[in-house]
């Protein structure tokens, strides 16, 4: 598949140049590295979002506790065996 960039301006396409060049890769090879990185940053965003809701949800569906702190100073007020 073919994509042409039109309006890119030449600060742009000179620091492409430089990084293609620092990669040792053409210009066409750099672009599609640098979208597949992008999109693949993307889709991972996604997932985390995803996964955010779902412990959300699954927080949110636990019953409440009770505060464990009288429990605990009960606890350390026993005798040691």
């Amino acid at each position: 598949m073919d994509l042409t960039i039109k309006g890119l301006p030449a600060k742009i396409h000179e620091r492409l140049k430089k990084i293609a060049r620092s990669h040792r890769r053409g210009m066409n090879a750099e672009i599609c590295h640098i979208l597949k990185d992008y999109v693949g940053s993307e889709e991972r965003c996604e997932r985390m979002r995803k996964s955010q809701d779902e412990l959300e949800r699954f927080v949110t569906s636990l019953r409440h506790m009770t505060d464990s702190t009288p429990l605990i100073r009960q606890d350390r007020r026993r005798p040691q065996r």
